[in-house]
């Protein structure tokens, strides 16, 4: 860009040589096409950053206000299901 704007200064101060246009005009576009090309990327990234943030705050458990369900006696808690199985396999073999 820098390029650009001094190819502009030099055709201020010299009006009559014109030779220099073709190439700023072709950085130019360059340049439009490189920035059009971040903003496209730079877009999807975005897109992605959402879709994965909105999948994290759907993981996250929203209160309510109703109290929580109480494991109920009949059913088994993670930790007698450990006490169980260990008991299953100290008990393998006769023992």
């Amino acid at each position: 860009m820098r390029e650009v704007i001094e190819g502009l200064k030099d055709i201020i101060e010299n009006p009559d040589d014109l030779s220099s246009i073709p190439g700023l005009v072709e950085k130019l576009t360059a340049y439009q096409k490189t920035n059009e090309q971040r903003a496209s990327e730079d877009l999807e990234r975005i897109t992605k950053l959402q879709d994965a943030n909105r999948n994290l705050l759907a993981q996250i458990p929203v209160n309510t206000g109703e109290p929580e369900p109480k494991d109920e006696p009949g059913e088994a808690t993670f930790e007698q299901a450990q006490e169980e199985l260990l008991k299953a396999m100290q008990n393998m073999g006769g023992n």
